[in-house]
């Protein structure tokens, strides 16, 4: 649900994608498989005041946004799913695909990789290497932005060092916030995430919302419909 209000995309069922469009055949033609880059360079071809149409340049950029942000991969898997840039030779369908359950698919799938047992066990590993050791990192791939949108709505703490809210009432909720304001990590760590010894009570700042609760507004959107839609026809086939 916080996915669902937080970006304001669809979820629901899957729908069937063609295997071949007028679209591809006429800007990616002979190509058999596709990279980020290829949508990149089509585009800003197109872009061009002798090249291309209005509605070309329209569907390369949203194949960009789709590959470069929401369904975004690591460095070793460059190759894109083909059936979406046949999905958006029909705008309408393309529009009500529904993204929301497939960039949360992708990203929760990333985080169990990524923050699983194993994972964490291999960094752990390059921390005591004795020969060169490297401190641990995480790369998040998919839509990662979402979790750092979450934070800024549900860790008050986190938002004050970290964003700036431009609104209370804009939907979807990633329109609130502006990240461009400057912070020392060392600042965020200390006054946000500080070890508590015993007794210790955490203060009303600190504390992280257990729930993003929807509002009135909120309810009556399109997304919002759609996701609830989509969970009651999962509990009813069960």
């Amino acid at each position: 649900m916080e996915f669902a209000v937080i970006t304001g995309l669809k979820f629901g069922p899957t729908t069937e994608i063609p295997d071949s469009s007028k679209f591809f055949n006429k800007v990616f033609r002979g190509k058999t498989s596709l990279q980020v880059k290829d949508v990149q360079l089509a585009f800003l071809k197109s872009c061009k005041i002798d090249k291309g149409s209005g509605d070309e340049v329209l569907k390369l950029a949203l194949l960009w946004v789709l590959f470069g942000i929401l369904l975004m991969k690591d460095k070793t898997t460059k190759k894109i799913d083909m059936k979406f840039v046949h999905l958006v030779d029909n705008l309408d369908d393309f529009n009500n695909y529904p993204w929301g359950r497939l960039a949360y698919d992708v990203l929760v799938k990333n985080m169990r990789k990524h923050m699983g047992p194993k994972s964490f066990t291999r960094r752990a590993r390059k921390l005591t290497t004795k020969d060169k050791p490297t401190l641990p990192h995480i790369d998040i791939h998919g839509f990662a932005h979402v979790l750092q949108l979450w934070a800024y709505e549900a860790m008050p703490c986190v938002a004050s060092y970290c964003a700036t809210r431009r609104s209370k009432t804009s939907i979807p909720r990633m329109l609130r916030w502006d990240a461009s304001k400057a912070f020392r990590f060392d600042e965020l760590t200390e006054n946000c995430f500080p070890i508590l010894k015993a007794g210790d009570k955490m203060s009303e700042r600190m504390k992280v919302m257990e729930h993003l609760v929807p509002v009135y507004q909120e309810y009556h959107t399109p997304f919002y419909k759609s996701l609830l839609s989509w969970e009651h026809g999962l509990a009813g086939s069960k």
